[in-house]
C-alpha cells in the first residue's frame, strides 16, 4: 500500500537507543514512532495548543512491536506512520520501518482512543476536526495477544520519577517497554535480541507514585505487570526474544 511520504522521516540509531549488545532496544524504537506521530501532527496543525483548545486527547490503549531483523548502532531507518479513522471508538496507527537498503525491518501496531480532555469520556466515532486527516482503511494488523504468567516474581519498585515521567506528569508509554524489556533475563539477551514486545496500558501513574513490578514465564516469553498503589494494574507486557 502506498502512503503519504509526508509522513515519513530518517531515524539515526545513536549509542543511546541500544542495548549493551550495541542492538536498538525496543523501547527506543517506540520512541522513534512517538516523535514521528508528534510530528505528523504538528505538520497538520494539531499542536498540544489545538488539542488543549478543543479539549482532545489522545490516550494509549495497547501497542505491538515485531522486529523481522533487530537493527544496530549506526543504522539509519526510514519510517512512515499511517493512522487510521476511528472504528469502533479505537484509531489504529501502523508505523512502517524500513532499513537502508529498503527492506522492512520493523512495524508497530498501536491503538489509541481519543477522549474529551474534561470529561474523560471516549468519543467513540473521533472527531470532525481529526478524522478526514487519517486513512480510512489500514488492513494491515500485528496481534495484541499478551500471554500472562501463571506465577510472578517481585521485581524491584519504581517510583514514576524523573527518568521515567514525561512533560503529561506520568510514566511515559516508552517507559514501560523498557521496564518490560529489563525483566528478560541477561543471559538471554546475550544470545538474541527481543523480537517482540506487546503492552497493554491499564492506567496513569503520575509523578511521584510508586509502580510495583513482577514476572515471569509465559509461552516462551516473558510477562510483566506493574501495579499500582492500591493493587490496580498499570500496564501488563509480554516480550519474547
Amino acid at each position: 500500500m502506498a502512503y503519504d511520504p509526508n509522513f515519513t522521516e530518517q531515524f539515526f540509531i545513536n549509542r543511546h537507543d541500544a542495548d549493551f549488545m550495541g542492538r536498538l532496544k525496543p523501547g527506543s524504537l517506540l520512541r522513534f514512532a512517538q516523535q514521528l506521530a508528534t510530528d505528523q501532527n504538528t505538520k497538520l496543525g494539531f499542536t498540544n495548543d489545538f488539542y488543549v483548545e478543543h479539549q482532545l486527547a489522545y490516550l494509549l490503549a495497547r501497542q505491538t512491536l515485531v522486529f523481522s531483523r533487530v537493527p544496530v548502532i549506526d543504522e539509519t531507518l526510514t519510517m512512515t506512520t499511517v493512522p487510521e479513522q476511528s472504528k469502533h471508538a479505537v484509531n489504529k496507527r501502523l508505523t512502517l520501518v524500513n532499513d537502508e537498503q529498503g527492506n522492512e525491518v520493523a512495524c508497530v501496531d498501536s491503538r489509541w482512543v481519543l477522549v474529551d480532555a474534561a470529561t474523560r469520556h471516549i468519543l467513540r466515532h473521533g472527531s470532525p476536526l481529526l478524522e478526514p486527516h487519517w486513512n480510512a482503511d489500514v488492513a494491515r494488523t500485528l496481534d495484541q495477544t499478551i500471554p500472562k504468567a501463571q506465577t510472578t516474581a517481585a521485581l524491584a519498585p519504581r517510583h514514576a520519577d524523573y527518568l521515567l515521567c514525561d512533560l503529561n506528569g506520568h510514566i511515559n508509554n516508552c517507559a514501560y517497554a523498557d521496564l518490560a524489556c529489563a525483566s528478560v533475563p541477561l543471559d538471554t539477551v546475550r544470545q538474541a535480541p527481543i523480537r517482540r514486545l506487546s503492552i497493554v496500558y491499564h492506567r496513569e501513574v503520575p509523578l511521584g507514585e510508586m509502580l510495583s513490578l513482577a514476572s515471569g514465564t509465559a509461552e516462551n516469553g516473558w510477562y510483566t505487570v506493574g501495579t499500582k498503589a492500591g493493587g490496580d494494574a498499570a500496564f501488563e507486557a509480554w516480550c519474547c526474544v
